[in-house]
């Protein structure tokens, strides 16, 4: 019998032989770079068309003789070569939050100055050619003041944030009851817990994404089918 390993994804349970984990992490690594540089060309707006993002590689890497290491290394130069030539930050995820069975794109991009404080990060959720939701901030929230971080140091802290800023853990599927217990430990947004309107939208399980807009202000977007837009479920 076959023994086989399980891998958690976005989009539900890979399973692969572990005899062959090696070759899927590659396999992976290469159609993950491919796939986002694709949805990149198609779905880049207008003036900023010939903007380039930082983080997200669409080369191939078919070298059989690379490791994974030289490969991660491949990738991270030709990351420092593309923020040389555009000082743009960017990165996209594709994903349902409106419950249609068509993922949106949900993307957060920016151009860093030579202060990095004033770099003003855009974040938008598009369903095709349409804006869903957009919201924009400055990167200094990210910062504390009496830290007195250098320029570099900010610069690598922020391309971490930008980096993981669609991880799965931001993710989530809320029940009423879920809500509830959420609601303890944040402040209440566009839904009161207990009012008709909460009733209202947790009908149903919603999906739920946790948006970390600076150090002191992080709020929750569910999508409302009856009014057909985001709204904030709940703020610190």
């Amino acid at each position: 019998m076959e023994i086989v390993s399980k891998w958690q994804m976005a989009s539900g349970t890979w399973r692969v032989p572990d005899s062959s984990v090696f070759n899927f992490l590659i396999l992976l690594l290469l159609c993950s770079a491919a796939k986002v540089g694709t949805v990149w060309a198609q779905e880049q707006p207008n003036a900023a068309a010939d903007a380039v993002d930082s983080i997200h590689v669409d080369a191939h890497y078919m070298d059989s003789l690379l490791t994974a290491d030289s490969i991660s290394q491949a990738l991270r130069l030709e990351d420092e070569l593309r923020f040389e030539k555009t000082h743009q930050l960017a990165t996209q995820r594709l994903i349902d939050l409106t419950g249609d069975g068509k993922p949106e794109v949900l993307r957060l991009e920016g151009y860093v100055p030579s202060n990095i404080d004033d770099t003003r990060l855009y974040f938008t959720i598009k369903d095709g050619r349409k804006t869903l939701f957009e919201d924009s901030w400055l990167a200094k929230g990210y910062f504390d003041t009496i830290d007195h971080l250098t320029p570099s140091r900010k610069l690598t802290l922020l391309r971490r944030i930008i980096t993981i800023f669609f991880a799965n853990e931001n993710f989530e599927i809320v029940d009423s009851n879920d809500f509830n217990d959420m609601m303890k430990h944040v402040d209440v947004a566009d839904i009161v817990p207990g009012s008709a309107y909460a009733r209202t939208i947790f009908d149903q399980p919603r999906a739920m994404y946790s948006v970390f807009r600076s150090r002191n202000y992080w709020y929750g977007l569910i999508w409302d089918p009856r009014k057909e837009k985001f709204i904030k479920a709940w703020r610190n």
